[in-house]
């Protein structure tokens, strides 16, 4: 065994190999609030779903229960549906424990840890884990090398499978089956994520906003995962946003509304669509956060088929806002093409200073098994970002730093 992989295993909690019960899959932990956290089941269809958790701080103890709702609707047809819960009340920047027992029945799988989010807009210091691109059959030891690094928060940025269908019955089935594997559900019991879809979990290989039945693609996607609500009433898609201290999060949706590839590289070709691109602006132009990141599922340049490279009009629309609101601060997170590597685009001269993209692809379906970790610490003078690519063998091929005074443009 791989000596780093050992090491790892050290650390994991002892539920790590775990395997859950027949149909029943998670908790998992999905988004993360100063005084709240959603969590996400899937089980029989008249299970009833209770959670129990615990502050771990003696000074300032804080436990609870309550019960998992199930999902209206839900995408299956069969014994099995999701289940959900928001916890509230809780304190800022405190780690708790929890288990869940399903039908008066508890088992290790059902429990884990959580760490709720520093206070929005103050100085923090934490570490997110990006990843995407995993499937059924391919190796999962990077779960176990992620774990170790001890992120405080997962974002994973697409094809979190690859169903490749708009039928929400059969991403369903493929979301479960992955997510009975123990290495990648002691991830999602243990750091809270967030996931927006790339084309594979959205629909067909590089699909776009001409996807017939797209509307239940985003139904599905709804119910599979615990994220901030998606969309705008007036604009459907999966893109949210979220902050983690003063670090605002803006997690686009590059599909919904996306243009087709062939199309004319014109000014009518989009990635976002307007409405989206109107959201992603307006927000952050009123983001007081140190930093603000912009994520997707699709690359700004390594892709020359499927993704902003050949959306010449949106990539300019997107870098000259930027310039000319002043907006300070801003990097880009991506996944897709199977490898990992942080760069600066060649264009970051119409933003007026380095656009860095992080680009995390492969966790487990690639030659290299890869992932990133970003720590951000605004608790310094001039706060900085550290981005690291860490690989299968365990090795880091990469660790740079920026400070915030290198991502701005002066006074």
């Amino acid at each position: 065994m791989n000596p780093r992989l050992l090491i790892a295993l050290l650390f994991l909690p002892l539920t790590a190999l775990h395997a859950a019960p027949e149909g029943i899959v998670g908790p998992l932990v999905g988004a993360i609030e100063p005084g709240r956290v959603s969590l996400w089941m899937f089980a029989p269809a008249e299970s009833e779903c209770i959670y129990a958790y615990q502050s771990d701080n003696p000074a300032s103890p804080k436990n609870g229960s309550g019960q998992f709702v199930a999902v209206p609707n839900p995408a299956a047809d069969g014994p099995g549906r999701p289940f959900k819960s928001v916890i509230d009340g809780l304190s800022p920047n405190t780690r708790y424990t929890y288990k869940v027992t399903v039908d008066g029945k508890a088992d290790p799988a059902w429990s884990g840890t959580f760490k709720t989010a520093p206070i929005t807009g103050k100085p923090a210091a934490f570490r997110l884990a990006l990843t995407s691109c995993m499937r059924i059959g391919k190796p999962l030891s990077s779960w176990f090398l992620l774990l170790a690094q001890q992120p405080d928060i997962h974002l994973t940025v697409g094809d979190t499978h690859y169903a490749d269908t708009t039928d929400p019955t059969v991403q369903l089935k493929h979301h479960v089956a992955y997510r009975r594997q123990p290495e990648f559900a002691n991830v999602l019991r243990n750091i809270p994520t967030y996931a927006i879809w790339d084309d594979h979990d959205y629909g067909p290989n590089n699909s776009d906003g001409t996807a017939k039945g797209k509307e239940h693609s985003l139904a599905g996607w709804k119910q599979v995962w615990a994220n901030p609500p998606l969309g705008t009433p007036d604009t459907p898609g999966a893109f949210f946003k979220f902050s983690h201290g003063d670090v605002d999060f803006f997690t686009v949706d590059s599909r919904y509304h996306r243009s087709p590839n062939e199309a004319p590289d014109d000014d009518q070709k989009r990635m976002l669509g307007d409405a989206q691109f109107a959201w992603l602006l307006d927000g952050l132009k009123n983001s007081q956060a140190r930093f603000k990141v912009i994520v997707s599922g699709s690359t700004l340049h390594h892709s020359e088929v499927d993704g902003w490279r050949i959306y010449t009009f949106s990539r300019h629309r997107l870098f000259d806002a930027l310039k000319e609101h002043r907006i300070s601060g801003v990097m880009y997170m991506s996944g897709d093409i199977h490898r990992s590597l942080v760069w600066e685009h060649p264009e970051s001269d119409r933003v007026g200073y380095p656009l860095v993209e992080v680009i995390s692809s492969g966790v487990a379906n690639s030659k290299t098994l890869s992932f990133a970790t970003v720590d951000f610490d605004t608790t310094r003078q001039d706060p900085t970002v550290r981005v690291r690519i860490v690989y299968g063998d365990g090795t880091v091929r990469s660790d740079k730093t920026w400070k915030l005074t290198q991502l701005g443009l002066g006074q």
